[in-house]
């Protein structure tokens, strides 16, 4: 086969009808005729351009599939670093928490509803606060749970809601059986297009937070996180997410509460397992006077997951580790 033919194929492999990819190629051989020395290097340069084209029109379509009786694990690496300053009192908050948090599907409707039990298996904990001893935990080997991780200690192994969700990850119903866990747990379903996108291509989803005013009431404050396809390479979509706050907020105590619920980042899809492959979510948000004047406090976050399909109950503790660090 020569270079001509073997270009048809490449292009016809990328999306290109076979009419379509041989006349591109007759172009080209009638164009470059006369420069027989460039051809080979001319046709490599058209065959990637065509293949871009391709690629930037072909539509992608994003859907989860779990199956039931699967169990989708998690590893969930949540790093914080929080400055306050309060009427010339700084205080340094640090904390590091690594957590195995399980979807146990229990049931898949003829719609492709998918519901499943969220819980967490184990946590690791670590916190420093200036002028405090270091507090650490962990599910796994301490007994002795400290004062700051006690509610979270209570929680681990136990459900924390049952969820059904759609395909797109529109939530059809929920029951929470832990309210106010402990928010290091990574994200739950990310909401997917409900059409086939391109790659440039956005989709919105909303949601409400509640925030408390000085008065002590409760307001709703309304988000919409944009998501983006990036790119598709080797089977996984990058999507790009960014959390927008639609509701006015000028007040700086609501905004000191709001920064925490901010998603910005990117999430790698698995388009044939139709699951969440692995996400990494960063903030660096800081804002002023919410607690006087002078007030300061600066927000830095980094949460990575990586998950791990198994389709039965978890492995002996002696595998764990193995099995949790896939992806690291």
């Amino acid at each position: 086969m020569n270079r001509q033919s073997n270009n048809v194929v490449t292009l016809w492999e990328h999306g290109l009808t076979l009419s379509r990819a041989l006349f591109l190629l007759l172009l080209m051989a009638t164009t470059l005729q006369g420069e027989p020395q460039d051809l080979a290097q001319q046709l490599n340069k058209a065959t990637s351009a065509a293949i871009t084209d391709a690629t930037a029109t072909k539509e992608y379509h994003l859907a989860y599939r779990m199956k039931a009786g699967q169990n989708v694990r998690s590893r969930v690496v949540h790093l914080v670093s929080m400055d306050t300053k309060i009427e010339g009192e700084f205080e340094s908050l640090k904390s590091r928490s690594v957590s195995t948090r399980v979807f146990q599907i229990s049931h898949v409707d003829d719609q492709g509803n998918m519901t499943f039990v969220h819980l967490v298996e184990d946590a690791e904990l670590w916190q420093k606060v200036t002028g405090k001893d270091e507090v650490r935990y962990d599910s796994r080997r301490n007994e002795v749970v400290p004062e700051n991780y006690i509610k979270v200690a209570e929680a681990i192994g136990k459900p924390l809601a049952t969820i059904t969700i759609s395909p797109a990850g529109t939530i059809v119903r929920r029951d929470d059986a832990v309210s106010q866990f402990n928010p290091g747990i990574g994200m739950l379903m990310p909401q997917l297009p409900q059409r086939s996108v391109k790659i440039g291509q956005r989709w919105f989803g909303m949601e409400k937070v509640r925030v408390r005013l000085k008065s002590g009431r409760v307001q709703a404050i309304q988000l919409r996180k944009q998501y983006k396809l990036e790119q598709v390479k080797n089977g996984l979509a990058t999507i790009s997410v960014r959390t927008q706050v639609l509701t006015p907020v000028n007040d700086p105590k609501i905004q000191s509460q709001l920064m925490q619920r901010l998603q910005h980042g990117t999430i790698k899809f698995d388009l044939d397992a139709g699951r969440i492959y692995s996400s990494k979510m960063e903030l660096d948000e800081r804002v002023i006077g919410f607690r006087g004047a002078a007030s300061m406090i600066h927000y830095l976050s980094r949460m990575t997951e990586t998950q791990v399909i198994s389709t039965g109950p978890r492995p002996p503790s002696s595998s764990t580790a193995s099995s949790v660090g896939q992806g690291d």
